[in-house]
């Protein structure tokens, strides 16, 4: 298999990054995703896109920009961050930096634009096993599926333990199940059941029939345990699509 190139390995672990320092209860975090901007009416790339968890909410969404520099970033790199945050109609952006950040640099940044050093050796260290294989797709390849952290939801009178994922180049969820050991992906507009046996997941798009009203915006990742419905995640219709890893 052809290795990565040094700035696509250091994005990959951005994103494993981002989705152990974000994936908060209430926050869904999407690795390499295109949003079209309402400016520039054109596709804009994203390392690290996070969103409300249940809902489209412009003030939580936050883009995270993976810049693999030898020398500290400078304020030209922060004002075109700051442009694209306005674009795609973000409240906030995080650039993760391998070399640093200028005197001018921080002080521009101080307003929108979080700033965060994360070396190169460390952060490969630490996150390139944090990849596995897509269930979905052999195509997708051996490096393609991001996992959650471990979640921990009430479901009835009880919880629900399990961790979902997300391939960065299909975009399918996928679901491992701690309670039985279930590991399977779950395909847009399809239900899957695990061996629990006393539920089922689905990835369903948002539509009249599950009583959404207005346009779809997303696909939510669904539980029906028992007889109750649970959501679950998201990921957003029409505004994420995949970006192939080289």
């Amino acid at each position: 298999m052809k290795e990565p190139r040094k700035s696509d390995l250091y994005e990959r672990c951005v994103a494993a990054w981002a989705m152990e320092e974000f994936d908060y209860v209430d926050i869904t975090v999407t690795a390499n995703a295109r949003i079209r901007g309402i400016i520039s009416e054109r596709s804009r790339q994203i390392d690290v896109l996070l969103e409300n968890r249940f809902g489209a909410n412009p003030m939580a969404r936050v883009i995270v920009e993976a810049k693999l520099h030898g020398r500290p970033v400078d304020i030209e790199v922060i004002e075109a961050t700051e442009a694209k945050l306005r674009d795609v109609n973000a409240s906030a952006a995080v650039i993760v930096s391998s070399g640093g950040f200028t005197k001018s640099a921080i002080r521009r940044s101080a307003d929108f634009v979080g700033l965060r050093l994360l070396e190169y050796d460390w952060l490969v260290d630490e996150y390139e096993g944090a990849y596995s294989h897509c269930l979905s797709n052999s195509d997708c390849g051996n490096e393609s599926l991001l996992w959650s952290v471990n979640k921990v939801d009430e479901a009835g009178s009880g919880w629900l333990m399990y961790k979902y994922g997300k391939c960065v180049r299909c975009q399918t969820f996928h679901v491992l199940c701690q309670d039985c050991g279930c590991e399977f992906p779950v395909s847009d507009g399809q239900t899957m059941s695990c061996d629990c046996g006393d539920r089922e997941w689905g990835a369903i798009p948002e539509s009249e029939a599950s009583g959404h009203e207005g346009s779809a915006e997303s696909t939510w990742l669904m539980l029906k345990f028992w007889d109750d419905f649970y959501g679950l995640q998201r990921k957003p219709i029409g505004k994420v699509t995949s970006q192939a890893i080289p």
